[in-house]
Protein backbone atom coordinates (compact mmCIF):
# COMPACT_ATOMS: atom_id res chain seq x y z
CA UNK A 1 0.00 0.00 0.00
CA UNK A 2 2.97 2.38 1.01
CA UNK A 3 4.31 2.07 -2.81
CA UNK A 4 1.08 2.01 -4.45
CA UNK A 5 0.81 5.61 -2.20
CA UNK A 6 4.02 6.82 -3.40
CA UNK A 7 3.15 5.77 -7.18
CA UNK A 8 0.19 7.63 -7.53
CA UNK A 9 1.03 10.88 -5.55
CA UNK A 10 5.02 11.40 -6.53
CA UNK A 11 3.73 13.19 -9.72
CA UNK A 12 1.62 15.28 -7.90
CA UNK A 13 4.04 16.14 -5.88
CA UNK A 14 6.76 17.09 -8.46
CA UNK A 15 4.76 19.29 -10.25
CA UNK A 16 2.43 21.27 -7.68
CA UNK A 17 4.93 21.36 -4.99
CA UNK A 18 5.82 19.35 -2.16
CA UNK A 19 5.23 22.26 0.58
CA UNK A 20 2.19 23.79 -1.48
CA UNK A 21 0.21 20.26 -1.89
CA UNK A 22 -1.75 19.69 1.34
CA UNK A 23 -2.98 16.29 3.28
CA UNK A 24 -6.78 16.82 2.28
CA UNK A 25 -5.17 17.16 -2.14
CA UNK A 26 -3.36 14.32 -1.50
CA UNK A 27 -6.36 12.08 0.07
CA UNK A 28 -9.20 13.43 -2.59
CA UNK A 29 -6.25 12.67 -5.51
CA UNK A 30 -6.23 9.02 -4.25
CA UNK A 31 -9.38 8.58 -2.99
CA UNK A 32 -9.01 7.59 0.38
CA UNK A 33 -9.12 8.88 3.77
CA UNK A 34 -6.62 10.78 5.23
CA UNK A 35 -6.68 8.78 7.97
CA UNK A 36 -6.30 5.56 5.59
CA UNK A 37 -2.91 7.90 4.71
CA UNK A 38 -1.57 8.46 8.32
CA UNK A 39 -2.09 4.87 8.98
CA UNK A 40 1.36 4.48 6.44
CA UNK A 41 2.65 8.03 6.73
CA UNK A 42 2.33 9.60 9.91
CA UNK A 43 2.66 13.34 8.89
CA UNK A 44 2.85 14.83 5.29
CA UNK A 45 7.15 15.12 5.88
CA UNK A 46 6.89 11.08 6.42
CA UNK A 47 5.19 11.01 2.66
CA UNK A 48 7.53 13.76 1.43
CA UNK A 49 10.90 11.60 2.60
CA UNK A 50 9.42 8.59 1.11
CA UNK A 51 8.71 10.00 -2.16
CA UNK A 52 12.52 11.43 -1.70
CA UNK A 53 14.29 7.93 -1.47
CA UNK A 54 11.59 6.59 -3.80
CA UNK A 55 13.06 8.84 -6.31
CA UNK A 56 16.96 8.12 -5.16
CA UNK A 57 16.61 4.70 -5.34
CA UNK A 58 15.36 5.22 -9.16
CA UNK A 59 18.44 7.03 -9.58
CA UNK A 60 20.70 4.81 -8.05
CA UNK A 61 18.55 1.71 -10.37
CA UNK A 62 20.21 3.98 -13.58
CA UNK A 63 22.93 5.55 -12.36
CA UNK A 64 24.82 2.06 -11.14
CA UNK A 65 24.41 0.25 -14.49
CA UNK A 66 25.86 3.33 -16.41
CA UNK A 67 29.19 3.00 -14.57
CA UNK A 68 29.33 -0.49 -14.14
CA UNK A 69 29.24 -0.63 -17.99
CA UNK A 70 31.90 -1.86 -20.38
CA UNK A 71 32.42 1.90 -21.73
CA UNK A 72 34.87 4.08 -21.46
CA UNK A 73 35.76 6.08 -18.27
CA UNK A 74 34.77 9.49 -19.89
CA UNK A 75 31.50 7.83 -21.73
CA UNK A 76 30.51 6.71 -18.31
CA UNK A 77 30.58 10.12 -16.85
CA UNK A 78 29.17 11.22 -20.44
CA UNK A 79 26.15 8.91 -19.77
CA UNK A 80 25.91 10.63 -16.01
CA UNK A 81 25.42 13.60 -16.85
CA UNK A 82 22.47 12.42 -19.25
CA UNK A 83 20.92 10.58 -16.50
CA UNK A 84 21.07 13.46 -14.60
CA UNK A 85 19.38 15.88 -17.06
CA UNK A 86 16.58 13.67 -17.30
CA UNK A 87 16.17 13.49 -13.73
CA UNK A 88 16.35 17.17 -13.93
CA UNK A 89 13.20 17.46 -15.93
CA UNK A 90 11.16 16.15 -12.76
CA UNK A 91 12.79 18.07 -10.09
CA UNK A 92 12.82 21.69 -10.82
CA UNK A 93 15.20 24.01 -9.21
CA UNK A 94 11.93 24.95 -8.12
CA UNK A 95 11.85 21.92 -5.62
CA UNK A 96 14.99 21.36 -5.13
CA UNK A 97 14.68 25.08 -3.30
CA UNK A 98 11.41 24.23 -1.86
CA UNK A 99 12.58 21.04 -0.22
CA UNK A 100 16.03 23.20 1.05
CA UNK A 101 13.97 25.59 2.60
CA UNK A 102 10.64 23.63 3.97
CA UNK A 103 12.45 20.36 4.65
CA UNK A 104 16.23 20.62 5.45
CA UNK A 105 16.20 17.66 6.85
CA UNK A 106 14.99 15.55 4.08
CA UNK A 107 17.64 17.97 1.43
CA UNK A 108 20.72 16.75 4.20
CA UNK A 109 19.60 13.24 2.83
CA UNK A 110 19.16 14.09 -0.80
CA UNK A 111 22.78 15.79 -0.63
CA UNK A 112 24.81 12.77 1.66
CA UNK A 113 22.93 10.46 -0.92
CA UNK A 114 24.41 12.04 -3.70
CA UNK A 115 27.92 12.89 -2.04
CA UNK A 116 28.19 9.31 -0.82
CA UNK A 117 27.27 8.09 -4.47
CA UNK A 118 29.63 9.95 -6.42
CA UNK A 119 32.33 9.01 -3.54
CA UNK A 120 31.68 5.26 -4.02
CA UNK A 121 31.14 5.02 -7.42
CA UNK A 122 33.30 7.89 -9.47
CA UNK A 123 36.07 7.10 -7.63
CA UNK A 124 36.28 3.90 -9.46
CA UNK A 125 35.48 5.81 -12.71
CA UNK A 126 38.10 8.05 -12.42
CA UNK A 127 41.04 5.23 -11.39
CA UNK A 128 39.33 3.90 -14.59
CA UNK A 129 40.39 6.25 -16.40
CA UNK A 130 43.91 6.78 -15.77
CA UNK A 131 44.42 3.14 -16.46
CA UNK A 132 42.82 3.74 -20.02
CA UNK A 133 45.28 6.82 -20.09
CA UNK A 134 42.21 9.14 -20.66
CA UNK A 135 43.28 11.05 -17.71
CA UNK A 136 46.28 12.47 -16.08
CA UNK A 137 47.71 10.59 -13.05
CA UNK A 138 46.70 13.49 -10.12
CA UNK A 139 45.52 12.22 -6.94
CA UNK A 140 42.18 10.90 -7.60
CA UNK A 141 41.10 12.04 -3.87
CA UNK A 142 41.97 15.38 -4.92
CA UNK A 143 40.03 14.83 -8.23
CA UNK A 144 36.86 14.06 -6.38
CA UNK A 145 36.97 16.53 -3.28
CA UNK A 146 36.94 19.03 -6.74
CA UNK A 147 34.21 17.13 -8.35
CA UNK A 148 32.17 16.51 -5.41
CA UNK A 149 32.54 20.00 -3.95
CA UNK A 150 31.82 21.95 -7.10
CA UNK A 151 28.55 19.44 -7.69
CA UNK A 152 27.54 20.39 -3.84
CA UNK A 153 27.79 24.20 -4.67
CA UNK A 154 26.98 25.05 -8.29
CA UNK A 155 24.34 21.82 -8.90
CA UNK A 156 22.47 23.62 -5.66
CA UNK A 157 19.56 25.70 -5.27
CA UNK A 158 20.62 29.02 -4.05
CA UNK A 159 23.10 29.02 -6.28
CA UNK A 160 20.93 28.21 -9.42
CA UNK A 161 18.44 30.67 -7.95
CA UNK A 162 20.42 33.65 -8.50
CA UNK A 163 22.09 32.80 -11.51
CA UNK A 164 20.93 32.14 -14.50
CA UNK A 165 21.48 28.65 -15.43
CA UNK A 166 19.47 25.47 -15.10
CA UNK A 167 20.54 22.20 -12.89
CA UNK A 168 21.60 20.32 -16.32
CA UNK A 169 23.57 23.69 -17.63
CA UNK A 170 25.19 24.02 -14.12
CA UNK A 171 26.37 20.12 -13.93
CA UNK A 172 27.76 20.34 -17.62
CA UNK A 173 29.64 23.03 -16.78
CA UNK A 174 31.47 21.41 -13.73
CA UNK A 175 31.86 18.17 -15.84
CA UNK A 176 33.36 20.20 -18.61
CA UNK A 177 36.03 22.35 -16.47
CA UNK A 178 36.87 19.55 -13.80
CA UNK A 179 37.10 16.70 -16.16
CA UNK A 180 37.88 18.48 -19.21
CA UNK A 181 41.04 19.66 -16.73
CA UNK A 182 42.48 16.21 -15.83
CA UNK A 183 42.31 14.63 -19.42
CA UNK A 184 45.32 13.57 -21.05
CA UNK A 185 45.77 14.15 -25.05
CA UNK A 186 44.08 10.85 -25.90
CA UNK A 187 41.46 11.64 -23.61
CA UNK A 188 40.42 15.15 -25.08
CA UNK A 189 39.67 13.64 -28.30
CA UNK A 190 37.02 11.25 -26.68
CA UNK A 191 36.31 13.76 -24.20
CA UNK A 192 35.53 16.28 -26.82
CA UNK A 193 33.11 13.87 -28.90
CA UNK A 194 31.28 12.90 -25.36
CA UNK A 195 30.57 15.84 -24.51
CA UNK A 196 29.06 16.85 -27.82
CA UNK A 197 26.27 14.48 -27.11
CA UNK A 198 25.50 15.23 -24.04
Amino acid sequence: MQEKIIDQIEDKFFKEGFYKTTMDEVASELGMSKKTIYKFFPSKEDLVMAIAKHFMNRMKSKILPALNSNKNAIEKLGELIRILAGASEKISTKRMEEMKRHFPQIWNEIDSFRTKMMFENITKVIDQGKAEGLFIDYPTLIIMNMLVASIRSVVNPDFILNNSFSIIEAARFVFKIIIGGVVTEKGEKVFNQTINKI
